[in-house]
C-alpha cells in the first residue's frame, strides 16, 4: 500500500462506517493529548529538585521528540551524569511532579472525543500503548471522558521492553484481542518509536504529523497513512474498507 496524506474532517455520516481495521493501538504523548509543555514543567521541576542546572528548552524539545522513557530522557538531558540507579530515582521524582502538575500543562486534541466514538461506532476496539505511567495516562484520559473508548491500557507495564521493542504486543495486546491479527490493527503515533513499533509487529502505521515527533525521521519509515489532525483517522482508515 502506497503511503497517503489525509486533510480531511470526520464528515456526517461517520457513525455508519465499517473499517476493515478492527483494532487502534493509540499512543498517548502526542497523539491523544498534548503533553509537551506538562513534560518539559516537570522536567524543569526534577532538575531544579537536585540542583542542576536545567537543559537548554531545544535539548528537551530534542528528547521528547525521540520518545524515549523518561529514564533514558533524564540521563540524556543530564549529560551522562547518571547511572542507572540515578536515572531511576530523578525519574520517580519526576513522576510525582508529574502526578502533581502535569494534568494542568495538558489539553486534549481537537475532536480526539468524537473521533474515538466514530471508531467506537465502526466496530473499532481501542487501545492505549504508551511508555508514560499508567496512573498519568489514565487520570488524563479520566478527566477528558474518554476511559470509555479504550479496552486496554498497556503504560509502561514492568518487566516488558518498552516501545518499539514487540514483546508488549506479543505479552499483552495480542491475548488481549485474539481474533484480531497485525494485518487488522493499526498504530497510530506521532515519534519514529511508534511507527517502529507499528513496523515490528506487522501493523499498518500512521504517523500523527501534529505531534512531536522528528519529521524527517517519521517521514522516513514511510508511514502507511499521515495525518494532520486526530480527526483525519476516521476518513484515514476508509482505505481499509
Amino acid at each position: 500500500m502506497q503511503p497517503l496524506t489525509y486533510s480531511v474532517g470526520i464528515g456526517d455520516n461517520v457513525f455508519t462506517l465499517f473499517f476493515m481495521i478492527r483494532l487502534c493501538v493509540l499512543d498517548f504523548d502526542g497523539t491523544l493529548c498534548g503533553t509537551h509543555a506538562a513534560i518539559r514543567h516537570c522536567i524543569g521541576l526534577t532538575f531544579d529538585h537536585y540542583d542542576f542546572e536545567r537543559p537548554a528548552p531545544d535539548r528537551v524539545d530534542d528528547v521528547i521528540a525521540a520518545g524515549v522513557v523518561i529514564e533514558e530522557a533524564l540521563s540524556m538531558l543530564a549529560s551522562g551524569c547518571l547511572d542507572e540507579d540515578g536515572a531511576q530515582q530523578w525519574a520517580t521524582t519526576y513522576r510525582a511532579f508529574y502526578a502533581e502538575h502535569g494534568l494542568a500543562h495538558t489539553f486534549l486534541f481537537p475532536e480526539v472525543e468524537q473521533t474515538l466514538a466514530a471508531l467506537q461506532k465502526g466496530g473499532v476496539a481501542m487501545a492505549i500503548v504508551s511508555n508514560k505511567s499508567e496512573g498519568a495516562v489514565k487520570k488524563a484520559t479520566d478527566h477528558y471522558g474518554i476511559s470509555r473508548f479504550i479496552r486496554l491500557f498497556v503504560c509502561a507495564p514492568v518487566g516488558i521492553p518498552k516501545k518499539p521493542d514487540p514483546a508488549c504486543y506479543a505479552n499483552l495486546i495480542a491475548p488481549a484481542f485474539p481474533d484480531v491479527s497485525p494485518n487488522e490493527t493499526v498504530v497510530v503515533g506521532d515519534t519514529d518509536v511508534d511507527l517502529g513499533f507499528a513496523r515490528n509487529i506487522g501493523a499498518h502505521a500512521c504517523w500523527a504529523a501534529y505531534g512531536y515527533g522528528d519529521p524527517a525521521r517519521c517521514a522516513s519509515m514511510s508511514p502507511a497513512m499521515t495525518i494532520q489532525r486526530f480527526d483525519d483517522l476516521v476518513e484515514g482508515l476508509r482505505m481499509y474498507r
